[in-house]
């Protein structure tokens, strides 16, 4: 009888950390295509405020703009500095919504790993 408890245990055990997999890949995998959407929409964003300054491949550098394909700043990093500005970049906290912002900064991403 305890000998069927311990594997009955082991086998809930077994499949609770099953579950907790499968939850938690299909988590990561929703977030890909999260990120994927948001890079897509990041870059029409991108098109419309930041090429006349930063290029379409992000390395023009005009009026002394940064070349985005080179910035080690985190996804953190670049929210902040497209909301509230940076150096002669100006804020677009008041101009585009959090969810845009967020969208440019993951498409930065994108160009940092196309370089």
């Amino acid at each position: 009888m305890a000998i069927q408890r311990g594997i009955r245990k082991r086998l809930v055990l077994m499949n609770q950390l099953l579950i907790a997999f499968i939850v938690g890949t299909l988590l990561a995998c929703g977030n890909v295509n999260s990120q994927s959407a948001d890079s897509e929409i990041g870059k029409e964003i991108y098109k419309t405020y930041c090429v006349a300054c930063h290029g379409a491949n992000g390395k023009l550098k005009l009026n002394d703009s940064a070349d985005l394909t080179l910035s080690e700043m985190t996804l953190e990093e670049r929210i902040e500095n497209i909301t509230v500005g940076a150096s002669m970049m100006p804020a677009f906290g008041e101009v585009i919504s959090e969810e845009q912002i967020k969208a440019v900064a993951v498409y930065l991403d994108k160009l940092k790993e196309a370089k």
